[in-house]
């Protein structure tokens, strides 16, 4: 027995069930991949099915890595804005994006890594005020200073100035005699050029034209300084539609087919949310609480970070639907679709306390720490995996991490009963007086019903017999109706003493007149007051008119205390009064 207990086999052991959420793949510290999340993307650049990683940095360099070697590196003539792919229309097949990077006033396309057109932002209309200044400073009639007031005075008129004033107006800090020289030099250099008013790129985004396809045909459209959003055409060499919007945009995303039916969301300095439907500004406008820091739309949601660590979802016809407070400020924000039985869509977040949080509505379904803060995320298909999580971070590290295939994005659903109803009560135990008096009452409940039903009946009418007490005695403050006259009265003091003023207000609510109603003021006391007159007499009350008046009282001795004085509405016909009121009078606050 103790062979065959040795020779067994040990005990299975039950793997646990909870998968991580994330899978490391690939780290370089050294890339050198200082971008954010608008310079991040990946595409299948050379159409073999593996999907490349294209990253532009601030260090003016676009950096493309095809798994994790480092295939290609180019230089960048302006600091990048944003970076994304789109697919020409071209008959071929297979179809190549062609890759789209947005930098100052120009669009630079590539198509297999190489240059292939740049487009340029259409020119704006120079103001006539301000090229008359220029016209005066190229015919010597004004020097550098006096164009100087002349443009901040244009400027601070709202009137948009170009580049080249713009830089003049820059020049302002030294030495007086050397700041007159850079403006005379400056003015000198660039009078005698063509004034012209270019504006530039703030931020970029594709959207498919008329096949909700990965590979079908697709426009690039961004927003300007000048606060207007182009859409260009399939090939990217013309403007398609303009939109001028009310502030500059900053962000921005888009969803539908721009031939069918389409929606551009766009996030503005103006911290307002705009949404631009089949070429025109719709009328429904989001008011954010402070300036938008990320901005990422779905089919039928919106979400939108703030600077105050706030992210608020609304829906499509701009509704606010929840928001969800986090504990540091919003770095960057990224939508993440994973595809499997069924579609899961979660929000990412990154977090200034170096913390990235993935977001399922309202629930919280991962989180993890990073060594640095990220600066840039991307979530798509890299090589020939499709959930993958690119990470830029502060310090230009590169790091890509893969969703497994069983991890659970589902969100737990917190409604039902609070777990606080499964822990038990601290009931006591039971002693022996508590059952001697169970016992009593299960043999005696019968008798207790009926004294207890006893006792409610004497209750009930002994509040009965005090009510009709009062209401004979006319001391209720409304009586009863007595040959159909009803009566209200209010009684007020006024005054801090020892000089009172005693406010009668009496209303007949009933249907029939009265008429002589005397109206007897007897103090509880009589030694303490000294009224005016004790019997007021009230010549008619007519039905719902008031009849007011008042009557002065003076307390004799003010160090005696507070009294009481009944006022009663009396008739001539009956002895028991129409209705009373008592006052209680107030301390006198005499001078000594």
């Amino acid at each position: 027995a103790q062979q065959a207990a040795q020779q067994a086999p040990p005990p299975r052991q039950v793997k646990d069930k909870n998968t991580p959420a994330w899978l490391e793949a690939w780290q370089d510290p050294m890339a050198g991949a200082d971008a954010f999340s608008s310079c991040i993307c990946t595409a299948d650049l050379a159409g073999d099915g593996e999907f490349r990683l294209v990253v532009a940095t601030a260090m003016k360099k676009m950096k493309v890595w095809n798994g994790t070697s480092l295939t290609s590196e180019h230089d960048l003539l302006e600091p990048p804005v944003a970076v994304c792919t789109f697919y020409p229309a071209e008959p071929k097949s297979p179809k190549r994006p062609s890759l789209a990077i947005a930098a100052g006033t120009h669009v630079y396309i590539y198509r297999n890594l190489r240059p292939y057109y740049k487009f340029t932002l259409p020119a704006l209309t120079v103001d006539e005020q301000e090229i008359e200044v220029w016209k005066m400073v190229r015919d010597g009639q004004i020097g550098a200073n006096e164009a100087f007031d002349e443009l901040a005075n244009l400027r601070d008129a709202g009137v948009s100035l170009t580049s080249r004033s713009l830089d003049l107006l820059a020049m302002e800090d030294g030495a007086a005699g050397e700041v007159e020289q850079l403006r005379a030099a400056y003015c000198t250099a660039q009078a005698p050029e063509q004034l012209q008013h270019f504006t530039s790129i703030t931020c970029m985004g594709s959207i498919k034209k008329n096949m909700d396809e990965w590979d079908a045909t697709s426009c690039l459209f961004f927003g300007t300084e000048s606060a207007e959003l182009y859409v260009l055409n399939a090939n990217g060499s013309a403007v398609k539609t303009t939109t001028q919007l009310p502030s500059v945009p900053v962000f921005v995303a888009s969803t539908g087919l721009l031939d069918v039916d389409y929606r551009i969301v766009v996030a503005c300095r103006d911290g307002r949310v705009y949404t631009i439907k089949n070429d025109e500004l719709s009328t429904v406008v989001i008011e954010l609480e402070t300036q938008p820091c990320g901005l990422v739309r779905t089919a039928k949601q919106i979400h939108v970070a703030c600077m105050n660590q706030v992210i608020h979802c609304y829906h499509a016809k701009g509704k606010k639907a929840y928001s969800l407070y986090l504990p540091a400020e919003i770095t960057c924000i990224e939508s993440m679709e994973v595809t499997r039985t069924r579609a899961v869509r979660c929000l990412l977040v990154a977090l200034a306390n170096n913390e990235l949080r993935v977001y399922n509505e309202k629930h919280m379904v991962s989180k993890f720490d990073m060594m640095e803060p990220v600066r840039g995320l991307s979530f798509g298909r890299m090589g020939r995996e499709d959930n993958t999580l690119i990470l830029c971070t502060k310090g230009g590290c590169l790091q890509v991490k893969i969703m497994p295939r069983l991890a659970n994005l589902e969100a737990v659903s917190q409604n039902g009963p609070p777990p606080e109803q499964d822990i038990p009560l601290a009931v006591p135990k039971k002693t022996k007086l508590y059952v001697e008096q169970t016992q009593r009452e299960r043999e005696q409940a019968v008798d207790m019903h009926q004294a207890f039903q006893k006792d409610l009946l004497k209750l009930r009418l002994n509040t009965a017999r005090a009510y009709v007490k009062v209401m004979k005695d006319g001391q209720s403050p409304v009586n009863d109706s007595f040959e159909g006259v009803t009566v209200r009265i209010q009684a007020s003091v006024q005054g801090l003493g020892p000089l009172f003023k005693i406010r009668v207000h009496v209303v007949n609510t009933g249907t029939k007149p009265v008429y002589d109603v005397p109206i007897l003021l007897v103090p509880s006391n009589p030694d303490m007051y000294d009224l005016e007159e004790v019997i007021m007499q009230c010549p008619a009350l007519l039905p719902g008119l008031p009849w007011i008046d008042a009557v002065k009282c003076k307390q004799k001795d003010p160090a005696a205390g507070a009294g009481e004085i009944r006022v009663i509405v009396a008739t001539k016909t009956s002895p028991v009064p129409l209705i009373t009121a008592l006052i209680k009078m107030p301390l006198s606050e005499f001078l000594d």
